[in-house]
């Protein structure tokens, strides 16, 4: 819009208003509302126009130092109000057709977070429509496609830009809360091991990781049909729906499910869940969840770390060479990142049980059984399982008689060097080291070797575990694992050692600091437990970006 010409801001409210119910926004007349709001001092104000979730205020002209800061203090007040009436998250576009601001609001005050200027409305126009939707979120039925994530999801967007800052805001708000210090320690633990002195332990990271993982997390729900708009984010960041329908290993409590913890941060959760529910995610026909972290973690940052992902072309290729006969080989991706490999081959077993006229039940259980993901980095594990259900597909998910599944991608080292080994393992016993405050020394969760021979009897040991720990009043009496031992036919022989380690559990939990140690057990033992197994292994070498 041309600030030179003689407007009121009236005209120029007018303009903004038929702009947002003209272009292809998915809004009708009845979104966009006036609203009089009553203030403190009695006096009526009237917000120029509600939107949703967004709050816009409208200027004649911004290019006043006096009028912009004026118009930030107004602003801040009308967010501020409708987040308190609502309980919603309320975010702030201050506008005067030409240039937009959005702002995010934290302890009162307004904090800019993206921005776009318009100097030729005709060339622009497809960059403002952009910006104006990913701070709304208010399209439906996008196609999940590699441009369309970048531009609606990626760092250049005005949807991240406003996500991420809430999200920093939120964990340095609350930072030092024992479980969310515990869980960051433990991603810098895993990271550090994963990438050596090329890691960069930041807290911007750590966000940036849990906004990632999140959204991975939520669109693995939506790939089912399911629709995350209606779930409880303290359910969603769970896995407790995947969990009610039979499907295991996808969600589950671990390092960035922090969010949940805090009464803004559901908020959020389902603020994020609003703006991925806008995609198609049941039409995916590749792995997003690469295009999603390469548009969201910069080219250079990926090279120093050493993150490379292998085009979709070269890993179909690749895995057309080395499997010949997939409903009889196994196949491990032993550094899955976010499961490429895995699902091409799963689309390629597919392919082959269809044609043999193999039932679905069958063909889930055969895949689940016969090909396996492992990484060390916790982002691309998370990604790798959401790729894996994405690869087996809504149809099948959905089948009335596929049964349980187990997805089978863990977190891992899946090459275990000497010291790591020596770390992990001690007299026969998985042996996990956590620091414990109430101790001048570190001490172990220890769980039997023989323990680990029925992968899915272990987990649900350590799931029972960490359940009857947080599920205890801190500080009470240390419940008894006989009916656990019994339900899941655990020997004498291992009784003792587990006993001892369910009590460590239970004091982490008296310290705030529990549930993050069966996911983390769980995990740290799938390298052990996959040696037992003659897996066919398909590796790819970096390729070079």
């Amino acid at each position: 819009m041309d600030r030179q010409k003689v407007r009121t801001e009236a005209d120029v409210q007018a303009d903004i208003r038929q702009f947002l119910l003209t272009a292809p926004l998915s809004l009708s007349e009845g979104d966009i509302e006036n609203i009089v709001l009553e203030s403190p001092l009695g006096d009526r104000r009237r917000i120029d126009i509600e939107l949703g979730s967004a709050v816009i205020e409208v200027k004649r002209d911004l290019r006043s130092g006096k009028t912009k800061d004026e118009a930030i203090n107004q602003l801040a007040g009308y967010v501020e109000t409708r987040t308190n009436q609502t309980g919603r998250r309320y975010v702030g576009i201050l506008s005067d057709g030409a240039e937009w601001l959005c702002f995010n609001l934290s302890a009162g005050k307004l904090h800019q977070v993206s921005d776009i200027t318009i100097r030729n409305a005709e060339d622009d126009l497809p960059r403002l429509l952009a910006w104006v939707e990913g701070v709304l979120a208010t399209a439906q039925n996008i196609s999940p496609t590699a441009n369309e994530i970048a531009a609606r999801l990626g760092a250049g967007s005005s949807s991240h830009a406003l996500d991420r800052a809430t999200l920093l805001i939120l964990y340095n708000e609350n930072k030092n809360l024992p479980s969310i210090k515990m869980k960051r320690g433990l991603w810098t633990r895993l990271l550090t091991s994963t990438l050596g002195t090329q890691f960069d332990d930041t807290d911007e990271l750590f966000v940036e990781h849990t906004l990632l993982v999140n959204s991975a997390e939520i669109i693995a729900h939506a790939v089912i049909g399911i629709d995350v708009k209606q779930i409880d984010p303290a359910r969603l960041l769970a896995g407790e729906t995947f969990i009610d329908s039979g499907i295991y290993g996808v969600v589950e409590q671990d390092f960035f499910d922090w969010v949940i913890e805090l009464n803004r941060g559901q908020e959020f959760a389902r603020s994020l869940a609003r703006r991925l529910a806008r995609f198609d995610w049941g039409s995916v026909n590749q792995d997003v969840l690469k295009v999603l972290y390469e548009s969201i973690i910069g080219t250079e940052t990926r090279k120093r770390l050493g993150e490379y992902y292998t085009p979709d072309w070269l890993a179909e290729a690749v895995v057309e060479e080395a499997v010949q006969q997939p409903l009889q080989e196994r196949v491990l991706d032993p550094a899955c990142g976010s499961g490429t490999f895995l699902f091409h081959a799963i689309k390629k077993y597919i392919s082959t049980a269809v044609r043999h006229d193999v039932p679905v039940p069958q063909i889930i259980q055969g895949i689940t059984k016969s090909i396996f993901g492992m990484d060390l980095h916790p982002v691309a594990v998370t990604f790798a399982r959401v790729t894996y259900i994405l690869a087996i597909g809504r149809d099948f998910l959905t089948h009335p008689e596929r049964g349980t599944i187990h997805i089978p991608v863990y977190l891992g080292d899946s090459v275990q060097w000497e010291e790591q080994a020596t770390d992990l393992w001690s007299a026969d016993n998985l042996v996990v080291q956590v620091e414990d405050n109430r101790e001048l020394f570190t001490a172990e969760l220890r769980f039997p070797e023989i323990l680990l021979s029925n992968a899915y009897v272990f987990d649900q040991l350590v799931q029972s575990m960490a359940d009857m720990a947080s599920n205890r009043q801190p500080g009470s009496k240390v419940p008894s694992m006989s009916p656990v031992f019994r339900r899941l036919g655990i020997q004498q022989a291992s009784h003792q050692t587990v006993e001892h380690t369910f009590r460590i559990m239970c004091s982490l939990h008296d310290q705030g600091r529990d549930h993050i140690w069966g996911y983390y057990v769980r995990n740290l033992a799938r390298p052990m437990w996959l040696t037992r197994l003659a897996n066919r292994v398909d590796v790819l070498g970096p390729v070079v970006a």
